[in-house]
């Protein structure tokens, strides 16, 4: 189990444990005692990937209700599990989003509060969904906040299908201009080929590139090596969930000159000089 979960009742944190039975199966119980009634409740879980992590939400969320009249219920889910497989890709694969939103949905959250979806089609298979955008999560870096007032960083689109997202931070943080890369990737196998620079000057300038998740890093690897070719000074990255299943050292030691991520999966305790961690509260309170 990889989750971490918070419970608040009317701004009270209540302590939980979980474990695992013999047989694989999880289980969950809030320690602390409950209140007779509770106008909202609210679930925070960080860093939820499978369906034993599901299971620990759904428990907490039947502990709570049996015990507490719930007037509210809100679930802070700042990583959206299975966001990526958002449509049927080839033949004989599974829209594995529609299948967790229709479990989702069971729990009768009034808010589901998702950091920087993939995907569109979350909103549309998650009842109440609520998603708190790109540029509201970037902006609490104090470090990017800084560059940007100092009209320091450009930024960088790592493909055509994220030019609505830069355009939306473009404007939240004052820059007038940004770049705008391309690619070519397999659908079948994920590989990735024909990295180019299609639009924006990026000679002398310090970029930073924009996206919503890095899992092994080789969309950025390749987009660092085209940037650097066309002459920029510095590369840099800014996603907001950062899987980094090859290590941020990486990223580092092929082109990537510092990153920039919350702490919605990449969790406290990863550290490193050219690496800034955003906390997720300061996001939520945002």
């Amino acid at each position: 189990m990889s989750v971490k979960l918070t419970l608040t009742l009317d701004e009270q944190v209540y302590a939980i444990a979980s474990g695992v039975f013999p047989d694989g199966a999880a289980w969950l119980k809030v320690t602390d005692a409950l209140p007779s009634s509770a106008r909202l409740m609210r679930i925070r879980a960080m860093a939820m990937r499978d369906m034993n992590d599901f299971m620990l939400v759904a428990q907490l969320v039947e502990a709570v209700r049996h015990q507490t009249d719930v007037l509210v219920s809100h679930l802070e889910l700042p990583w959206l599990p299975w966001a990526r497989q958002d449509r049927h890709m080839v033949a004989g694969d599974s829209f594995a989003l529609k299948v967790f939103a229709s479990q989702l949905n069971t729990l009768k959250f009034d808010k589901v509060k998702v950091l920087d979806p993939h995907s569109e089609a979350a909103a549309a298979a998650i009842d109440n969904f609520v998603a708190i955008s790109q540029e509201t999560c970037l902006q609490q870096s104090v470090t990017l906040q800084r560059q940007f007032q100092q009209k320091a960083l450009m930024l960088v689109a790592p493909d055509a299908g994220s030019l609505k997202r830069i355009d939306a931070v473009a404007r939240a943080v004052g820059v007038s201009e940004y770049a705008i890369l391309s690619k070519k990737r397999d659908v079948a196998t994920g590989n990735l080929t024909g990295f180019a620079l299609v639009a924006g000057n990026v000679k002398g300038r310090d970029l930073l590139i924009v996206d919503d998740l890095c899992d092994a890093g080789g969309t950025f690897i390749g987009s660092a090596q085209v940037l650097r070719d066309a002459g920029a000074r510095s590369v840099s990255l800014y996603v907001t969930h950062g899987i980094f299943s090859k290590g941020v050292e990486h990223l580092f030691a092929n082109g990537i000159d510092a990153i920039y991520t919350t702490t919605s999966l990449a969790v406290s305790a990863l550290a490193h000089p050219q690496l800034e961690l955003i906390d997720i509260d300061a996001i939520y309170r945002a």
